[in-house]
């Protein structure tokens, strides 16, 4: 996403937070708008890891999927159809996932997906999305491994930024900052060794000398990975994960004498910009950035995202955003798009076609919370941007936008 997004959207937008305003250039006569045109069922399915090791990243996600359907039925839904939303709890492993899409390609009724989440997920199941007859479109808010949209697969959709788009910025933000050598790691996944790749290709062609290394899923004892920055005399670590390790990395590193903001800089990634890191290390985070590929709506100066800020702490309670994750925001968004396309689908005999909802998602353009958004003809939202984080007391404070 991009904070520089157009925001002609965003104050006629406000009331029904991005869902009816604006959207993809209005209806035809066999599409939205009419009551008497509308379809018997429409469905679309949530998909993430919802619990499991990875309910951080989804959790907050589904709530706002969750949302996002309450209030685009409460504005009428699809001429007058309520939306059904179903539940996929992948809980990220693609084996999983296919089980539970096999049901969605199964009933003509399932019109989209909202997710997967994660980039291995996305790659292990896109290609029978894609081969379903009809092929089952989704937008992830999430999946930034630049294969989900570099293979051809027409259904395939985001509204974050890619690895590409990150990997460089967070490299140059570090070289910004001074770096003169820089630790890598990845989480042994898709979406961290892809990431940690483009980042360090950057920092190669820039002469910033790396060190590259491994995280295994779970693991607790960093001593011997500890000991070998200090041997690397690196001033960075760069951790390309999703979150669970960083807490107990940062904080036997403080207990090693590496003191995050004074010998030692750390940089993480999506998932990384969660404050309960800073709390789970006791303060050892305190200090440290994180970068995101997508932006937080309570960062975004406009109408339609603070509204959607308060709704979601109404329902969700008043610490919600503090448990949300890092796609509360791109989860609405990604939903609001779906939701969009689907409306604005012909109806025919009761029945919308997937193949009319992916042909609107590759030519609309929609209003969102974030602005308007348009899919280029890969799948990949236009000016999606990269925003920078940093741990100050017990909060993550958005620091800047470094790309997009």
């Amino acid at each position: 996403m991009n904070l520089a997004r157009s925001t002609t959207c965003f104050l006629v937008t406000a009331a029904g937070l991005g869902l009816a305003a604006c959207g993809s250039g209005g209806s035809s006569s066999s599409g939205g708008g009419s009551s008497a045109n509308a379809p018997t069922t429409v469905k679309i399915a949530a998909e993430g890891p919802f619990t499991g090791d990875q309910a951080s990243l989804g959790a907050g996600a589904l709530q706002a999927i969750q949302l996002a359907v309450k209030d685009f039925n409460k504005a009428g839904g699809v001429n007058g159809t309520q939306v059904q939303l179903l539940t996929w709890d992948d809980q990220h492993s693609a084996q999983v996932a296919q089980t539970l899409q096999a049901q969605g390609t199964a009933d003509p009724t399932v019109l989209g997906i909202v997710g997967p989440v994660n980039s291995g997920v996305v790659l292990g199941t896109a290609p029978s999305l894609q081969s379903a007859n009809p092929p089952l479109p989704f937008i992830s808010e999430s999946a930034s491994n630049v294969k989900v949209t570099d293979s051809s697969w027409a259904v395939a959709h985001r509204v974050c930024a890619r690895d590409d788009q990150q990997g460089p910025a967070d490299a140059r933000f570090m070289i910004d900052q001074g770096a003169k050598g820089v630790y890598l790691m990845d989480a042994k996944s898709d979406y961290s060794i892809a990431l940690a790749d483009e980042t360090e290709q950057y920092l190669k062609v820039h002469n910033i000398p790396t060190t590259r290394d491994s995280v295994t899923p779970g693991q607790t004892d960093f001593g011997t990975i500890i000991s070998n920055i200090k041997r690397s005399g690196a001033d960075w670590v760069y951790f390309a994960d999703e979150g669970p390790e960083a807490a107990p990395l940062v904080t036997e590193m403080k207990q090693q004498s590496l003191i995050i903001g004074q010998n030692i800089q750390f940089m993480g990634t999506d998932g990384e910009e969660d404050p309960s890191i800073i709390t789970k290390s006791q303060g050892a985070f305190d200090g440290a950035y994180a970068t995101n590929i997508t932006a937080d709506p309570a960062g975004v100066s406009s109408a339609a995202a603070t509204n959607y800020v308060t709704e979601f702490k109404t329902a969700y309670g008043a610490d919600s955003l503090a448990k949300a994750g890092p796609y509360y925001g791109s989860g609405y968004e990604a939903a609001q798009v779906m939701l969009q396309a689907i409306k604005d689908s012909p109806v025919k005999n009761g029945k919308i076609s997937r193949a009319d909802v992916n042909s609107r998602l590759a030519s609309g353009t929609f209003s969102t919370i974030f602005g308007a958004v348009k899919f280029n003809s890969k799948g990949d939202i236009e000016g999606g941007g990269i925003f920078v984080f940093q741990a100050k007391g017990d909060q993550m404070t958005v620091l800047k936008q470094v790309t997009g």
